[in-house]
């Protein structure tokens, strides 16, 4: 008898009651994707649901960034590794691509802090700064969406998969067209 037989075996429905408590990290990015994508087209008017909870989904928003990258931070290290060995050019344009729109996004949620008017920060800033500041978060706003577009553009293909998995996954199929 060998050790392997020793051991006791799991049954199929103790594997996938045991696979069913694991998190499901590509379900989990999908549901903060989708957050995300809600949250960043409020964000981009600052009218729609004022000044203070612009500021405040500002902060949700950057936390939540925070979150995504952690959930990403293999392929951050593979890529950043590999980035000057032999690596598929897409890899590459997708890497500096997401660098770009992290400091980005970095400077527009930072600059958006220094120049909260309702999160109760006084940080007396000259007025110049300030409004230099603004100006640069508006811009700075607007230039992530257009990475943001790209960035969707590039992960299309993942979006289309794991969305129509995790959204619609519920939803039966058809496995014959109806004569």
């Amino acid at each position: 008898m060998t050790a392997t037989q020793l051991l006791p075996q799991k049954s199929i429905a103790q594997e996938r009651a045991i696979t069913k408590r694991k998190l499901n990290k590509v379900r989990i990015n999908v549901f903060l994707d989708l957050l995300l994508t809600g949250v960043f087209i409020v964000e981009q008017e600052e009218h729609f649901l004022g000044l203070q909870m612009h500021e405040l989904l500002g902060l949700f928003f950057g936390a939540a960034l925070i979150l995504h990258i952690v959930l990403h931070w293999d392929w951050v290290v593979n890529i950043t590794k590999t980035f000057f060995k032999m690596l598929l050019h897409e890899s590459r344009l997708n890497y500096v691509l997401n660098l770009v729109l992290f400091a980005d996004m970095a400077f527009v949620t930072i600059s958006g802090i220094l120049i909260s008017r309702t999160l109760g920060l006084s940080l007396g800033l000259a007025e110049d700064f300030t409004r230099t500041l603004q100006t640069l978060h508006m811009v700075g706003s607007e230039f992530v969406l257009i990475l943001v577009a790209l960035h969707i553009a590039m992960h299309w293909k993942w979006i289309k998969t794991n969305g129509s998995k995790y959204l619609f996954g519920w939803l039966p199929r058809l496995t014959a067209r109806a004569k």
